[in-house]
């Protein structure tokens, strides 16, 4: 056969692909299971943040690609008017935290 294949290749088990060490995406989770509001746009937004920090990978500026993840997720929180604002910092505080814990362990 000759020609692209018609459907796109998967990365393999060995292949590099974006992602969160599995102790950080744990802390993530238990981050936002401890908030106080449950709505599924809460979910929403944690996996869309997850998917942002595991998509910075070893950028050359890893700390401002985990500022603008962060950044985005707050937003997201305050212009749905899913938490208020003392949760909102709280929750930017143990993000930036745990960010920099991350940082840290490369």
């Amino acid at each position: 056969m000759t020609g692209p294949a018609e459907q796109p290749a998967l990365p393999s088990a060995t292949e590099d692909t974006p992602e969160v060490p599995g102790w950080a995406e744990k802390s993530v989770r238990d981050i936002f299971a401890a908030l106080p509001t449950r709505d599924t746009r809460i979910d929403a937004v944690r996996d869309a943040y997850l998917d942002c920090i595991a998509g910075a990978g070893r950028t050359e500026d890893l700390d401002m690609e985990h500022d603008r993840c962060r950044l985005r997720a707050m937003t997201a929180l305050e212009t749905d008017g899913l938490l208020p604002a003392g949760q909102l910092k709280d929750l930017d505080q143990r993000l930036a935290a745990l960010e920099a814990d991350i940082t840290a362990n490369l």
